[in-house]
């Protein structure tokens, strides 16, 4: 009968928290990925009506979240009128900033729950 140290047990559950985290982010990026998506899709749906400042609220929440935002502004340069396109210039550093601002907030929570 083979016995379980303490060293081996140790050893399994570091492997299954590492396992997990990777779960964990896995999911996170399926989050923002769909929260992208969601974004993008509101953001034509009310451009299409003619709201410009929602489209525009929703368009700079997925350059905010997205992987390559420079690449994205180059697309709505080309193919949004150009004043909407300035308006959403004018978001952008907002935008991101109140990105980071609930990212920092959600890291001290989750601290808190450690």
């Amino acid at each position: 009968m083979h016995h379980v140290t303490f060293t081996e047990r140790r050893k399994e559950r570091g492997k299954a928290k590492e396992h997990d985290a990777e779960l964990c982010e896995m999911k996170n990026i399926g989050r923002v990925r769909e929260f992208f998506l969601q974004e993008v899709q509101l953001g034509e749906h009310w451009l299409s009506r003619g709201e410009h400042k929602k489209s525009v609220e929703h368009l700079t929440n997925a350059i905010s979240v997205c992987a390559q935002p420079h690449q994205l502004l180059q697309v709505f340069h080309n193919t949004l009128p150009p004043q909407v396109f300035e308006m959403l210039m004018q978001r952008v550093p907002y935008a991101k900033q109140r990105l980071q601002a609930a990212l920092n907030e959600q890291d001290c929570v989750e601290d808190e729950k450690e």
